[in-house]
């Protein structure tokens, strides 16, 4: 059955807990007279018993793509294609002139509908393909281990090939919500079948990948003019971070609409390959009866000892150590203050216990805590100081809530973070400071700027009603959700 919409997901809903989660849980939720499929692309096959969220009526099909798995292929072995390995074989020297146009011939190249498809046995065992990676390494790798080029390559074909083979279900409109590998399958999805596509980054994907390439140990190469081999990054990690700019930039040129949460972002895409005349924003919202309610109730549960605490799942680009050691800064100055990373625990649960030993190195154990995920309306009423400590971030909806609530926040300058507590713009900057905000990794800033709210509790009062005006103005649930129909209305006929 063709749906309205296919969105396309990568490595979030319905398996992972976030941001990103929760405004494609309340998108599908919430446009109950628009119909869905749900691709979600993962690593390996998920268990259903693992879905963190139920999903709504207006879900027509759920499918899975799972990257690391075995292709299935069809079609004869070895047959002679030689029209379709020229395709392949000028795409990719015209990649290596930035230029991307010869995309729909390498599709038709791979179309099994196509008498002359490339299998992915030819591209898995086939002798045209190796002699392609032959002569790209002779020609760009000549110094490197051939052996960790190659297992490097194949490492990297096999997703890429097992989402260009992939089927979609039809859909008058297909949805991604990043670029990489699901925007790479919209445009394959879109080019084959005619439906455009749309794409919404709420971070920019090939940002966060740059982050875990550049820390990525176990990407190398091997100096040939030591008799020992030398670990170094260079050009096989390029090699990474390239790929994900080709994927962005072919994402972004199929695209109908582009859109993202903030300027900052846009002005990213742009700069990515993005056209600019497609490039919008849609900013987050939240529902603001909600969380007045929890306001409300905020004057009552204030009693007691101070509560610092930072909303967010236990992991590393959460720089959950940074709060950490802030945490123990302030504990010297005001040894009465609670502290609490509220949010999951299980995402990486070696970071975790990194975590968990700096607590007990610093002797905060008494005082520190990680309750896991919690219902965060029993516990945002009772939070002194919100902290954000993150490396990376989008327009995190952790912060919409906290000053909806009424909390003053420190937040790192990452994504929309200091536009969202300082303002953006002439009449939402005169508002005022909701906050503060803080640079990347910077215990001392973080602790100065709690202390500063703990001690002054007027100044936190007016700058947790700042935030809550600055959200009532500007990040509305129910105008976001409009906005979104209106896309899907104009793009689906109606």
């Amino acid at each position: 059955m063709k749906a309205d919409v296919c969105m396309i997901l990568e490595g979030s809903y319905p398996y992972v807990v976030g941001g990103v989660s929760t405004w494609i849980h309340d998108l599908v939720t919430s446009l109950s007279d628009v119909s869905f499929h749900l691709v979600h692309i993962g690593v390996g096959i998920e268990s259903p018993r693992k879905m963190r969220y139920t999903l709504p009526p207006n879900v027509l099909q759920f499918q899975q793509i799972p990257l690391m798995e075995s292709i299935p292929w069809r079609g004869p072995r070895f047959r002679q294609k030689r029209r379709s390995w020229e395709a392949v074989a000028r795409f990719l020297e015209d990649l290596s002139r930035d230029d991307t146009s010869g995309f729909r011939d390498l599709l038709h190249a791979l179309d099994p509908r196509s008498p002359e498809a490339i299998t992915p046995y030819d591209v898995f065992h086939g002798k045209p393909f190796w002699n392609l990676l032959v002569q790209w390494y002779r020609q760009h790798f000549p110094d490197f281990s051939f052996l960790d080029y190659f297992w490097t390559l194949r490492f990297m074909a096999l997703p890429l090939f097992r989402v260009l083979y992939a089927e979609v279900p039809p859909a008058r409109l297909y949805h991604a919500t990043c670029t990489g590998y699901a925007g790479l399958l919209g445009a394959v999805a879109s080019i084959r079948t005619g439906a455009p596509l749309v794409l919404t980054e709420h971070g920019i994907y090939t940002n966060e990948r740059m982050i875990e390439i550049t820390q990525a140990q176990w990407i190398y190469r091997e100096r040939t003019s030591s008799l020992v081999p030398t670990r170094q990054v260079g050009a096989l990690q390029n090699l990474w971070m390239r790929k994900f700019e080709v994927l962005s930039r072919l994402s972004y040129a199929q695209a109908t609409r582009i859109f993202t949460l903030y300027e900052g972002n846009r002005q990213m895409q742009i700069q990515g390959g993005a056209p600019p005349d497609r490039c919008e924003i849609i900013p987050n919202g939240i529902d603001l009866e909600r969380y007045d309610a929890m306001h409300l109730a905020r004057q009552e549960k204030l009693r007691g000892p101070p509560r610092v605490c930072m909303v967010g799942r236990v992991a590393p680009i959460k720089d959950v150590k940074t709060f950490i050691r802030a945490a123990r800064m302030v504990h010297e100055e005001m040894p009465e203050v609670r502290f609490e990373v509220l949010g999951g625990t299980d995402e990486d649960e070696s970071y975790l216990e990194e975590c968990q030993r700096l607590v007990k190195v610093l002797s905060l154990k008494p005082v520190f805590d990680f309750p896991g995920a919690v219902d965060m309306k029993e516990h945002y009423p009772s939070i002194s100081v919100l902290v954000l400590t993150s490396i990376s971030e989008a327009q995190p909806f952790v912060l919409l809530e906290a000053m909806r609530v009424g909390i003053p926040v420190v937040a790192t300058s990452v994504g929309a973070c200091a536009e969202l507590v300082l303002g953006s713009g002439s009449d939402d900057e005169a508002l005022g400071p909701a906050g503060f905000i803080t640079n990347v990794r910077s215990p001392r800033e973080t602790a100065d700027a709690i202390l500063a709210l703990l001690r002054d509790p007027e100044m936190a009062r007016r700058m947790g009603e700042t935030g809550r005006e600055r959200v009532g103005r500007y990040y509305i649930r129910r105008k976001m959700l409009e906005e979104y129909r209106g896309v899907y209305r104009g793009l689906c006929g109606g």
